[in-house]
């Protein structure tokens, strides 16, 4: 008999103000904002005394003032929001190999099998709760379910420091009455699709034909209907035992503006980079999503000869697949990704392409030494 899966959603309420926050305890209870305060500046973390007055997480800082005035603007501290970062997927790790790091505040993980460790799974999410509060000064919430998706949404529904067990079987009757933004991946536009179709909750969209559905919304029809049933069958993967480490980031506002997209896609990259060295591994291959303002995705790949873990050799192939996507198909962007797939064991020296690759693995890896010392904006590449 195989045991049903307990798949953890842990998310740490907050997190960039909560972090500011457990090394300054006078910002407690503020009307924190942080985030960039120039005319382009964006809203990063909105804390929950801001959010009554409309505030939220990549809107315009300038909207943002507005709405609330007597809000406190911080910029990032991204040294030590990567400190704290390391602390909770260390914690998180003491009770599972198998986590799968989404950012630097939230994580997926399988406690299938862990009763006999560490009792049910709701005495385990509280321990971690806990751990979390005591060694970090910070609040997370959990999410227990069968499945990432509902584990995800169940977190979600419980912030700031709540739980929530979602049991096999009550997934569709648990996410019906929700409203259908509660899916992760639909946004304003496929709401107001859906909308137009007199669907308003995930109960509502579970038992509509799927044949009106597509010619709204278009091919990915049946498997948003399974979703809302909550029926997820994507595995965890830790990165350790991963074939793939991509990150992706939707915008606030849809754009055609190449020097953006080519800013978004180093760092991006950067990031993606920096988790497969973590992983010891190398990759194969590159691949970049794309997704328009239509909700049209497209996704291309390139397997260059030699393998590689440098983020210059990332940012110059998904570079190249962006510029080839956009000749095939010129308009504004909502979402991209990029990722490394195809993992393997670092090869030996070959040839001098490899002595390139070889250098750039090797700087990017004193980058990261630089970074993990002094914090993230300590030091950038000259194109960056």
């Amino acid at each position: 008999m195989v045991a049903e899966r307990k798949i953890f959603h842990v998310d740490i309420d907050a997190f960039f103000a909560a972090a500011e926050r457990s090394v300054n305890p006078d910002l407690i209870g503020t009307l924190l904002v942080i985030g960039g305060s120039g005319g382009r500046g964006v809203v990063a973390c909105a804390s929950y005394e801001v959010r009554p007055y409309g505030v939220r997480s990549a809107m315009p800082m300038s909207r943002a003032l507005r709405l609330c005035p007597d809000a406190l603007v911080m910029s990032s501290s991204h040294g030590l929001y990567g400190k704290i970062s390391k602390s909770f997927m260390a914690i998180l790790r003491d009770y599972t190999p198998d986590v799968q790091v989404m950012s630097v505040d939230e994580a997926y993980m399988d406690m299938t099998g862990t009763e006999r460790l560490y009792g049910p799974p709701e005495q385990a999410a509280m321990q971690i709760k806990k751990r979390v509060e005591d060694e970090l000064k910070l609040t997370a919430s959990i999410g227990i379910a069968p499945s990432r998706l509902v584990a995800k949404i169940a977190s979600d529904e419980r912030k700031p420091d709540g739980m929530f067990t979602v049991t096999s079987g009550d997934e569709a009757a648990y996410l019906a009455p929700m409203a259908v933004r509660k899916l992760p991946g639909i946004g304003p536009k496929a709401a107001e699709k859906l909308g137009r179709l007199g669907i308003q909750t995930l109960g509502q969209l579970a038992e509509f034909p799927e044949g009106p559905l597509r010619r709204e919304i278009g091919n990915q029809s049946a498997r948003l209907i399974e979703r809302a049933k909550g029926i997820d069958h994507s595995k965890l993967v830790s990165e350790s035992k991963s074939k793939s480490i991509s990150a992706e980031t939707t915008f606030h506002e849809d754009s055609t503006d190449r020097e953006f997209l080519n800013r978004t896609i180093a760092d991006l990259a950067g990031g993606v980079g920096r988790r497969l060295r973590r992983s010891g591994n190398h990759a194969r291959s590159v691949s970049l999503k794309l997704r328009y303002n239509d909700f049209t995705t497209l996704t291309r790949h390139n397997t260059p000869h030699v393998s590689f873990d440098g983020d210059a050799r990332i940012v110059e192939i998904a570079t190249a697949l962006l510029d080839a996507t956009l000749k095939q198909r010129n308009a504004p962007v909502r979402l991209i990704g990029v990722g490394v797939e195809n993992l393997t064991e670092p090869a030996a020296q070959l040839s001098l392409l490899d002595s390139i690759v070889s250098d750039d693995s090797a700087l990017s890896s004193t980058l990261d030494q630089i970074r993990d010392r002094f914090g993230d904006d300590s030091v950038s590449r000259g194109s960056g």
